[in-house]
């Protein structure tokens, strides 16, 4: 029986988004976990996911198309089975049609109701778009929407009393080219450039940049023997800083905010520290290299994992509360090992950085020497790295521990860091 893969819907007041990319073609078999298209909507990007195991037999949309969220993009079934043509929809909001298969069909989110703690309330994201356009803070935009939500209306209000205003000039992702640096979300100012952690790719970033309620340009990109530079490695830290660099200076970035995660994070304060570039902000999530110790137990487990059953025991360890790790994180890293040189690379990676449960490297006399806007924000739980490292930042460092949280803070209080992050880069000026 054809199953749908339908168009996300990323928050309760977006009903359409532009198709970027087509990964498939007809007759293409897919599993679960696999990329199939990458759409776009409000400025951000995001990948759009199979949920089913089968074979594509029809693609609705073509690349540049407007699609309907909740709306089949395609359709998986049997090889050789025949679609029926689509059912009339009536004229109705789409949120409230398909519901069932929406709830299987749509990626689990941090946030699925558009409107995103910003500053001292929420907005929607026409209202952020709105906001972006005209160079207005939107945390500083009183709202009059549902629970104080800063909503198109509040934004026109305000750009009608300021029409002196002049909007920052939007970056120009166009120079990413080449670069190995993606965009995940167009705007104005200086970007904000995310790194992530071992084990993950840039993708795990999309639905975290949803919560910022930031018109900051947002780049990420992948650290070697991880995502597309799954092909490459590095023998320690230093070689792994390097490709960071290298990427940077590659895309020509000048000005910009860091936020980093775990290795990714002792990457970030590392450049931050080395007072060649202009880092406007540094934010660390669960940095790893304020001490020695480390769950070596996990890196080997994890690298070590050759079925499902155990690589979610594994996934498991960086969360607090196992129900909050979104099945998506288990494909998609199933997906992204088979077939390719993915582990081998990352275990070579592992042993240049670690030691056993003995971290190789330390960032603490880099995050000292950096003087701008910095924080640090830990899960009070991490099983990975030991919370009590964050104690040896110096004191100019914004210190956040929270409670019942694991490795994993921007996945399991999504809110709450997001709203930190956006402090952090909006303290800059």
């Amino acid at each position: 029986m054809a199953r749908p893969i339908l168009m996300p819907q990323v928050g309760q007041d977006l009903t359409e988004g532009k198709v970027v990319t087509i990964k498939v073609k007809v007759g293409d078999k897919v599993k679960k976990g696999d990329i199939v298209a990458e759409v776009e909507s409000e400025k951000a990007t995001f990948d759009v996911e199979a949920f089913e195991t089968g074979t594509i037999i029809e693609i609705r949309h073509k690349e540049g198309d407007t699609a309907t969220v909740l709306q089949p993009l395609m359709m998986v079934g049997e090889e050789g089975e025949a679609v029926a043509p689509p059912s009339p929809q009536p004229d109705s909001d789409p949120a409230q049609q398909n519901a069932p298969a929406a709830a299987a069909s749509v990626a689990s989110l941090p946030n699925q109701s558009g409107l995103v703690v910003a500053g001292t309330g929420r907005s929607s994201p026409l209202a952020r778009r709105l906001a972006n356009e005209a160079g207005l803070d939107i945390s500083r935009i009183a709202g009059s929407g549902p629970g104080g939500a800063v909503v198109m209306k509040d934004v026109e209000a305000a750009r009608s009393q300021a029409p002196q205003a002049v909007a920052i000039p939007a970056f120009a992702a166009a120079s990413l080219a080449g670069s190995g640096i993606r965009s995940l979300q167009q705007g104005a100012g200086d970007p904000v450039l995310f790194v992530h952690g071992f084990g993950a790719d840039l993708s795990a970033w999309r639905p975290f940049i949803l919560n910022l309620g930031l018109g900051n340009p947002m780049l990420a990109l992948d650290l070697p023997a991880h995502g597309a530079n799954l092909n490459t490695t590095a023998a320690n830290f230093e070689a792994i800083t390097a490709a960071v660099r290298a990427n940077i200076t590659a895309a020509g970035l000048t000005r910009f905010h860091l936020v980093g995660h775990s290795l990714g994070a002792a990457v970030c304060a590392t450049l931050a520290g080395g007072g060649d570039l202009d880092v406007r902000s540094l934010t660390l999530i669960s940095p790893a290299g304020l001490g020695p110790k480390v769950n070596g137990d996990f890196v080997d487990g994890f690298l070590s994992s050759n079925s499902d059953a155990a690589l979610k025991a594994w996934l498991e360890v960086l969360v607090h509360e196992p129900a909050r790790l979104p099945g998506a994180l288990l494909r998609a890293t199933t997906a992204a090992r088979e077939g390719t040189h993915l582990v081998a690379n990352q275990r070579k990676l592992a042993n240049g950085v670690f030691s056993g449960n003995t971290q190789l490297f330390s960032i603490r006399d880099a995050v000292q020497r950096y003087a701008g806007p910095a924080r640090a924000i830990v899960g009070a739980d991490d099983n990975i790295i030991p919370p009590e490292h964050i104690q040896s930042l110096p004191g100019h460092v914004a210190l956040h521990r929270l409670p019942q949280v694991g490795h994993l803070p921007q996945l399991e209080a999504a809110h709450l860091v997001a709203r930190l992050v956006a402090q952090t880069v909006r303290s800059a000026g």
